[in-house]
């Protein structure tokens, strides 16, 4: 009876401390913005299963895979799923010696869920000893936020990680110990022949000190399990392993919508124009925060991090989750404070976080590539917070980068980031008998060059080679000539939101004049925007890729290439193309069709790396020791290539930038997939 006492008044203390831990943080999620995240209820239960209780995150194949790493969190996770009956057993106990989970005794379900337990156990263990090795011997680096060696001590999360190693340890071997310990002392005891690791626990502490010694082992043992399973669950809301209870709901609602849409400002009646204060960011942003991690992934992929510029996208979250934390109270506070009648606006909670949290080089770092996003087993959304806190640094406070003064100019007034002369747009058609939209309303497609493939010199060569290609396919195209404009989305993705709506607007309403049902386009930016963002300003249209329509050319039979392109030929793939967009076969085959003997870098598809020129970084100067074009060029040319194939004007500066920088023009070229098409139809000066 004394135990039964004791044990409920432990339960009701622990379950006392841990539901109001819980409800404070509910109560904090509910006093953050609001969000739309309880749409299509099919596929957030599909993304739970496969990337929840799938894992898939975590055993994946993915270049630089610290496997170990992840069937170690594999079997950790599902440990406490099949152990939970166990637990739910061991409280019993308490109140009776024969207690067994419901429909578990030893029957045809209770028999092999003893064997599962039992190895169950013995894996977890395992597995937690790779993590403490991880953490105390080999030190990974993402598990320290890529702190240099002589920081890694003040890292706070590393006395947590060993608490929650050691006590997850705790409740295995105590499970063991408990059974092992009953089967010692009773060998005839039924289950004894299911729980062989138990059995073999249970006999040698038996030969320690003899039976006694081993039932005595298991009456302490299933203390120990108990009170550390209490004390674990209190833990977990003030700690990173408060993710265990919310990341199945961060993954549950995690953005459906196309990955490369932004949300849109609603610039008349907002009374912000960007996140600055903490009290700013949605609940759905609030629940990223409580879902991290710690693992570093983010980090490991991101590559403003591998070339040492202020933003770890880890840390960027840790350091936002820390001042919500700190800031608690008051958040919950504003919300539950009635509402004046005086028509005033509730006070801001803490101060501007942008310049003092959060700095304005670690935001202005952001390629916005989700090279973070793709890799984060939470699904935490990184992209969207940097360019909302990028929004209030342009359109609020004015504070950016001067080159952004000059890009954001040459956008308003000559609709495009160079600045050049927009009555020079349609030059590069010249002699090349290229349709316009004036002259041939009914044509099929629209091809939307966009500014790089009309201005930059380099990319003016890709445009021609594309329309070259279009032209001996005899496909039903035009162009907007003079009245194309630029699609805004450089200006979308510094922050610019106003700039971009203001150009967003006029080309819709351009396009929408003329028509336009079937745009094609061989800009992986301009893709995006016009496919996944336009549809806000009223521009519903089929976007369809230049490897795309290509591929279907050479289906149909509409396009005749050989297979004389012979060279050794790497993909470097967009990250607007790829991790935005899914689009990574189309280009591959389309170069195997011309002959390429096409090989991979180690980081390519999903885990590709950025050029370096997203999210407007284009237009920055940047470091020449710090320069991401540099270390993508260098991660191509370990294939030995004879040809680096792009399909994005922004990846052609960028990795032939890269090429010249290691004085390798002469041997390696810098082509686009429309070049090698070119060349393969038998355009004897495609590759010039």
């Amino acid at each position: 009876m004394t135990t039964e006492i004791i044990f409920s008044l432990c339960i009701l203390a622990a379950l006392g401390v841990f539901f109001y831990q819980l409800w404070r943080r509910f109560a904090l999620l509910r006093s953050a913005a609001p969000a739309a995240r309880f749409d299509r209820i099919a596929d957030r239960i599909r993304a739970v299963l496969v990337y929840a209780f799938g894992q898939k995150k975590f055993v994946r194949s993915n270049p630089g895979a610290e496997h170990s790493a992840g069937w170690m969190h594999f079997f950790i996770f599902w440990g406490f799923f099949i152990l939970a009956i166990q637990i739910v057993t061991m409280f019993g106990r308490a109140y009776s010696a024969a207690f067994v989970f419901p429909g578990f005794s030893l029957n045809l379900l209770g028999a092999p869920y003893m064997l599962l337990r039992d190895f169950t156990e013995l894996a977890v263990l395992i597995a937690v000893g790779v993590g403490l090795v991880r953490w105390g011997i080999t030190h990974a680096p993402r598990l320290y936020g890529f702190l240099p060696p002589e920081q890694r001590q003040r890292n706070k999360s590393h006395w947590e990680a060993y608490v929650i190693l050691t006590f997850i340890g705790l409740i295995m071997l105590a499970g063991l110990v408990y059974d092992g310990g009953r089967i010692a002392a009773q060998p005839d005891l039924p289950e004894a022949r299911w729980e062989p690791i138990s059995a073999l626990v249970g006999l040698g502490l038996a030969m320690v000190a003899g039976t006694g010694f081993a039932l005595a082992a298991s009456n302490v043992a299933w203390w120990v399990h108990n009170l550390v399973v209490l004390v674990f669950l209190d833990l977990l809301p003030p700690s990173k392993h408060f993710h265990i209870i919310t990341a199945i709901p961060n993954i549950f609602f995690a953005k459906l919508e196309p990955k490369g849409r932004l949300s849109k400002q609603d610039l008349e009646n907002d009374s912000r124009f960007g996140t600055s204060r903490i009290d700013q960011f949605t609940w759905k942003q609030v629940l990223d925060m409580f879902s991290c991690t710690e693992c570093g992934r983010c980090s490991s992929n991101c590559p403003a991090t591998a070339t040492k510029k202020p933003l770890a996208p880890r840390q960027l979250l840790l350091d936002l989750r820390d001042y919500l934390y700190a800031h608690q109270n008051e958040m919950i506070e504003k919300h539950s404070r009635p509402a004046n009648g005086d028509g005033a606006e509730a006070s801001e909670v803490g101060e501007n976080i942008v310049g003092s949290v959060i700095r304005d080089e670690t935001l202005w770092s952001c390629v916005t590539c989700r090279a973070c996003e793709e890799a984060c087993p939470p699904m935490i959304e990184y992209v969207d917070k940097i360019v909302d806190m990028r929004r209030h640094l342009v359109q609020e406070v004015a504070r950016f980068p001067k080159e952004l003064t000059r890009t954001f100019k040459n956008m308003e007034t000559q609709s495009n980031p160079w600045g050049l002369d927009s009555g020079t747009r349609f030059e590069w058609a010249e002699k090349m008998n290229v349709p316009t939209l004036a002259d041939k309303p009914d044509a099929e497609f629209l091809y939307y060059v966009g500014c790089a493939g009309s201005f930059d010199d380099r990319n003016k060569k890709t445009t021609q080679a594309f329309v070259r290609v279009l032209q001996k396919a005899g496909v039903d195209f035009a162009c907007l000539a003079r009245e194309e404009l630029c699609n805004g989305e450089t200006a979308r993705r510094l922050g610019n939101e106003y700039l971009y709506q203001t150009m967003a607007q006029m080309l819709v309403e351009t396009l929408n004049n003329h028509k336009v049902r079937k745009i094609i386009v061989n800009c992986p930016h301009c893709f995006n925007t016009l496919k996944n963002e336009y549809p806000q300003f009223g521009g519903s249209f089929e976007v369809i890729h230049a490897s795309d329509l290509v591929q279907q050319l050479l289906a149909a039979g509409r396009l005749k290439i050989s297979a004389a392109f012979s060279k050794r030929t790497v993909y470097h793939d967009s990250c607007y193309y790829g991790r935005y967009n899914d689009v990574f076969d189309e280009p591959r085959t389309v170069l195997s069709r011309a002959g390429a003997e096409v090989h991979e870098m180690e980081r390519h598809r999903k885990f590709g790396m950025c050029c370096g020129a997203g999210g407007g970084r284009m237009w920055l100067e940047e470091d020449p020791d710090k320069r991401v074009n540099l270390l993508r060029t260098e991660q191509a040319l370990q294939t030995d290539p004879e040809v680096i194939a792009v399909s994005c004007p922004y990846c052609m500066t960028m990795l032939g930038d890269g090429v010249k920088a290691k004085q390798l023009e002469e041997k390696v070229q810098t082509l686009d997939v429309m070049e090698i098409v070119d060349a393969a139809t038998g355009n004897r000066n495609a590759q010039s």
